[in-house]
């Protein structure tokens, strides 16, 4: 069979006729035009790629650039807001300007718990009602006792079948390597 008939348009007047790998030849042919088309890829993707590194090399030098131009300036700023009179809520205190307001958020104290520590401290203290307990199979065990015997998954150590596993069928692959 013509390779060329791959590129080549279907013309009206007669159809194309199926197209198919005959012999090694032609599906030789196919490999290089799976490898052609992945050289191809793989050029684009390193030339976006690298486009994309020069990209965020700018955005990154502005991004420097804007902290450094404004730190000065919010630090004279937040010098400034201490001389004048500031609306004060529960959570912040701010000032407003024409061009923006400037915010002075009140800080806070919140909890971070270490578990193994809190955990040893509830059951000394009698707290156990404050602990949870979760129930969850040993599932990396146990599936090493399973095996799938006629469609059904079977516990072997005992011979039962197993409820609440499913079977999923993975679908054979096929690769062309190049």
């Amino acid at each position: 069979m013509d390779m060329n008939m791959f590129d080549a348009e279907e013309t009206e007047s007669a159809p194309r006729p199926a197209w198919r790998i005959t012999d090694d030849g032609c599906a030789d042919w196919a490999c290089r035009k799976i490898a052609e088309e992945k050289t191809e890829l793989d050029r684009i993707t390193a030339l976006g790629e690298s486009q994309i590194e020069k990209i965020q090399q700018r955005i990154d030098a502005a991004q420097r650039r804007y902290e450094n131009g404004t730190r000065f300036l919010t630090g004279k700023l937040a010098e400034y807001f201490e001389t004048v009179p500031h609306k004060t809520t529960k959570t912040k205190h701010s000032y407003r300007l024409l061009s923006g307001t400037l915010v002075k958020k009140i800080g806070g104290s919140t909890m971070k718990q270490d578990d193994d520590t809190l955990l040893a401290y509830l059951k000394a203290s009698g707290n156990e009602d404050m602990i949870q307990n979760t129930e969850k199979p040993k599932w990396g065990e146990f599936r090493k006792r399973l095996e799938i015997v006629g469609g059904q998954i079977v516990d072997k150590t005992t011979g039962e079948l197993v409820e609440g596993v499913q079977i999923i069928e993975k679908p054979d692959t096929f690769t062309v390597d190049v």
